[in-house]
């Protein structure tokens, strides 16, 4: 019971906060701490918001690439290294791009432009820098679920004339459709709303929906269309956690 009550009171923190914003996007007050009533004109003027709406459609197209990307590629990391003798090794070695700073990737775009006068900061910049943190992330939660798919199967497919490719891609691949659609999922959502690496490696040409938000909230400009902003920020994190549950479902 006391584990129960702990379990719940935690979810309850973490998902207070996030609560707060969108009761605060109804506010009619422009003050967090007055409630002037319920509205819904700050919806209506992030409607108008066009700035708003170009971060919102750079960070979807931003977290789509990369998290087919990422989950391709990890996918075929995964195959590559499955033999057991290799997995503990692929797992530190891979992880560890993961928790290098951004910093370091900002400048390692600064010394191609430099030697090079290649500038990939940007769109292209902003890719790269998501790209690297998500393919150990997918190749960490695909190798565990690789190494249980039976050789047999596989060597079955190579007997039968397919190449090593096209073992991955349709035998491999279907039998392992949960675990790709939930790495998708969670490289999509930690994408989208990841400003750190993004931070570093874009230009002020190309904003994303977390740019914007703190470029306004840190400023103190703005008004509670930017709780609007966020709460509508809420939606493919919602979307993503709807579709896992339902394959999950659908193939356990």
């Amino acid at each position: 019971m006391t584990l129960r009550v702990y379990t719940w009171l935690l979810i309850a923190l973490f998902y207070a906060p996030i609560g707060v914003v969108v009761a605060l996007s109804f506010n009619d007050s422009k003050l967090p701490y007055v409630w002037g009533g319920f509205t819904a004109r700050w919806y209506q003027a992030l409607v108008q918001w066009e700035q708003a709406w170009g971060a919102l459609l750079n960070s979807f197209a931003i977290a789509i690439a990369v998290a087919l990307v990422a989950t391709a590629l990890g996918l075929f990391m995964a195959y590559a290294l499955r033999k057991v003798t290799h997995l503990a090794i692929s797992q530190v070695a891979v992880v560890m791009p993961e928790v290098s700073e951004a910093l370091a990737f900002a400048a390692a775009l600064w010394l191609v432009y430099t030697y090079t006068g290649v500038n990939l900061f940007g769109p292209v910049g902003v890719f790269l820098a998501h790209l690297a943190y998500a393919i150990p992330m997918a190749h960490v939660l695909l190798a565990p679920y690789v190494t249980y798919v039976s050789r047999t199967v596989v060597e079955a497919a190579r007997i039968l004339g397919a190449s090593e490719v096209k073992a991955v891609v349709y035998i491999v691949t279907p039998m392992l459709m949960p675990a790709l659609t939930a790495a998708f999922l969670i490289v999509f959502a930690n994408s989208f709303d990841t400003y750190i690496k993004t931070a570093f490696a874009t230009e002020p040409g190309f904003v994303t929906a977390p740019i914007l938000l703190w470029n306004y909230a840190a400023r103190g400009r703005g008004d509670p269309t930017l709780y609007a902003l966020a709460t509508v920020m809420l939606i493919p994190s919602i979307a993503a956690a709807v579709i896992y549950f339902r394959a999950i479902k659908r193939y356990s």
